[in-house]
């Protein structure tokens, strides 16, 4: 458990995880450039705190995330294989095929009750109140050279925490929608449709009244995990942030509207979005490796900004894999396993490889009895809030090692019959990851494919290979 991304830095340079850069660099794509040359490293290199920042006093923080060791250490973990078995004691027996919310049953809902966040009436992300801000003294990275274009000059907040609140219910949704500057007291917020911050907002706009906004920057990063999770309407991102930690998490009151805030985040910004009032925001060159064009999004205007006075500010650079995110990714595959296992009992095991984005593509094992109904299991899948995204899903075997690519491909270019075997599923617009394209591919590649007959697969003797297993050194090898 961590109080604050100060806490958690001090454990990476105990564990020797940080590497501090002293010289002076640019937040406009200097930083970015850095940062992702230390992700595609052989290890995922070092977390980097960039201590001297042109144009502020604020250092910056990347790469915390960019190994499986670092991304363990972030939950408090020795290994991330440890939060499936984490979700798995949460969720409790299985209550049977086809619980479609296993988050949502009474036994879960009491367990995650006890983590409920703590209200506290002072915080370290109040320290400094500005009341007439001005974003520009803040170091927001330019990531990329076509950021932006042609709307402005591509700084974005990679890493928010952006927290609404329902206003018929008055539930809170976290989740990291990305930020767009677009001047000293305005901003844009992408948020796609279906996810909880626009379903609020579609609710303040058809009432007719503004919608209270707060982009939160740091604090534990269990934050981070909860805010990327595709959890269900009704768990609180907060309160499941407070159980992956291990204690509830302290919140405290905006300084401008009712929307409670993490205590130890490093900044906060608050603001409101009036009824359909948008902007257009700049291209951004997201975790596909592309640039996704400039499209109108909620207007954001800024009422004040709070900090600590020992602020840090944390960020990532997304683009072409390998990056940092991929590993926040995995964390959450491991999350995720045991709720695609309830939902359909056929699941074995699935991956979400680094090359596909997550959630652009997974690989699905299923067992034996189910390869019949494996094209309707992707439909099922792409019909979900867990895989709705997805533009790839490959179906194999329950003997195959969904996170072996190689493998996969074997099997990819060796099993399916394409004219029975592939499934293209059209739709009018394409998933939030690539809006350009509007289809979608399934490949069944297991033995059975649909329907047809397969060659016999090569497989030695049992005993032959035990005989080889014992006398190995023999061999000389």
């Amino acid at each position: 458990m961590f109080r604050s991304l100060h806490e958690f830095l001090e454990e990476l340079e105990r564990l020797g995880e940080l590497h501090r850069v002293g010289s002076e660099v640019d937040p406009r794509l200097e930083i970015a450039a850095v940062t992702d040359r230390v992700c595609k490293s052989a290890d995922g290199g070092k977390a980097l705190l960039f201590e001297k920042v042109r144009g502020g006093e604020i250092p910056v923080a990347t790469n915390l995330f960019g190994s499986p060791r670092r991304m363990a250490a972030a939950l408090g973990l020795s290994a991330l294989e440890e939060l499936t078995a984490r979700m798995e004691e949460l969720l409790g027996p299985a209550a049977g095929d086809g619980d479609s919310d296993p988050l949502a049953a009474s036994h879960v809902a009491d367990a995650l009750r006890r983590y409920l966040p703590v209200p506290v009436t002072a915080a370290p992300c109040q320290e400094i109140v500005e009341t007439a801000p001005e974003l520009s003294r803040y170091p927001f990275l330019t990531s990329w050279p076509g950021d932006g274009h042609p709307h402005g000059d591509g700084r974005f907040i990679t890493l928010p925490l952006v927290i609404t609140r329902d206003p018929d219910t008055g539930c809170a949704n976290c989740g990291m929608y990305r930020v767009w500057i677009a001047g000293e007291r305005n901003a844009g917020i992408r948020w796609y449709v279906g996810t909880g911050g626009n379903r609020h907002e579609r609710k303040y706009r058809e009432r007719g009244e503004p919608m209270p906004v707060a982009v939160a920057v740091g604090g534990d990063p269990a934050l981070a995990l909860a805010a990327m999770l595709p959890l269900p309407d009704g768990v609180d991102e907060m309160q499941f942030a407070g159980w992956l930690r291990g204690a509830p998490l302290e919140m405290v009151r905006c300084r401008t509207s009712e929307l409670l805030v993490p205590a130890g985040a490093e900044l906060v910004i608050e603001g409101c979005v009036e009824p359909g009032e948008t902007i257009l925001d700049g291209a951004f060159g997201n975790h596909t490796g592309f640039y996704v064009p400039a499209a109108p999004v909620p207007h954001l205007r800024v009422s004040c900004v709070t900090r600590r006075r020992a602020c840090v500010y944390p960020a990532t650079v997304v683009g072409p894999p390998p990056m940092e995110d991929c590993h926040l990714a995995q964390a959450a595959a491991q999350l995720l396993l045991p709720l695609f296992r309830r939902r359909w009992s056929d699941i074995v095991d699935i991956s979400f490889p680094a090359e596909w984005i997550f959630h652009g593509g997974a690989i699905v094992s299923i067992r034996g009895g189910a390869a019949a109904r494996a094209k309707e299991l992707m439909e099922e899948l792409w019909a979900s809030e867990l895989m709705g995204g997805a533009r790839l899903i490959v179906v194999v075997d329950e003997d195959a090692d969904v996170r072996d690519l190689s493998h996969v491909a074997w099997r990819i270019a060796n099993l399916p019959d394409w004219r029975r075997d592939l499934v293209i599923s059209g739709r009018e617009r394409g998933t939030p990851l690539f809006p350009w394209l509007g289809s979608r591919l399934g490949i069944d590649a297991t033995r059975s494919g649909g329907g047809g007959t397969r060659p016999p697969e090569l497989a030695m003797d049992a005993e032959i290979r035990r005989m080889v297993d014992q006398r190995w050194g023999e061999y000389g090898f």
